[in-house]
């Protein structure tokens, strides 16, 4: 269990807490929340609760799968220029298909190598932004607007948007629903910007996808030590 996935089991009643003050009582027109739940398209809880059940993983495990079949086509590509050759024009037809077919597996392997990249692109994309989630999400636990959140008093402590200057207001006792409708808001646009600028980046990788690096192959004039057969057609 990484930390993400460890304060959003801890944080659960607070996030709960948040998405349920969002639907009941909203925030003020202009707050930035607005925007940022149209773009991630769901309440902070839920959020964060799908950012930590997505593991980076799985593209860890299918880029090393795609690293070794790339190895598997190298390797393929290789036998294929030691096969012996033989004269005539058989022999001219079956050495073109050969360099035809010994290309065609060189930009297989580099296609699978630039996947390979793209998945760990993607993977430590997604971890960075999980830790960045997670980072986020302590510090909206021990802010004020949790505190005015939970009880209805507004504190002078440090705010879910790093600030310590006790943003909410001034001290207010009573479970006063304009503050705390105002916290949650703040809660939840601290959360769902960190959310936005992960899916934001993920979504930049998948629109460029992977970059391929060809392999150059240089002609070289080396003697054949492959064996020719002297085929009698």
């Amino acid at each position: 269990m990484d930390a993400l996935m460890h304060l959003n089991a801890s944080t659960a009643g607070l996030l709960a807490q948040v998405d349920d003050s969002l639907a009941r009582w909203g925030a003020p027109e202009a707050h930035p929340v607005w925007q940022l739940l149209r773009r991630t398209g769901a309440l902070p809880g839920d959020a964060v609760s799908g950012l930590a059940g997505w593991s980076p993983e799985p593209w860890r495990q299918q880029a090393a799968a795609l690293r070794g079949h790339a190895e598997v086509t190298v390797a393929l590509g290789g036998d294929l220029d030691r096969l012996p050759s033989w004269e005539g024009a058989a022999g001219d037809a079956f050495a073109q298909a050969r360099q035809r077919i010994s290309r065609e597996a060189r930009h297989r392997a580099d296609q699978l190598h630039a996947d390979a990249a793209f998945h760990e692109e993607l993977a430590d994309a997604l971890a960075a932004g999980r830790s960045r989630v997670a980072r986020g999400l302590a510090r909206v636990a021990a802010s004020a607007e949790a505190v005015a959140l939970v009880t209805g008093v507004a504190v002078g402590a440090g705010s879910a948007t790093g600030r310590s200057d006790g943003a909410i207001g001034e001290p207010a006792f009573g479970p006063d629903p304009t503050l705390r409708a105002q916290a949650a808001a703040a809660i939840a646009a601290a959360l769902l910007a960190d959310v936005d600028a992960l899916l934001t980046e993920l979504d930049g990788l998948l629109a460029r996808g992977p970059a391929v690096a060809e392999t150059k192959v240089v002609a070289a004039d080396i003697p054949s030590t492959a064996t020719t057969l002297r085929v009698e057609l």
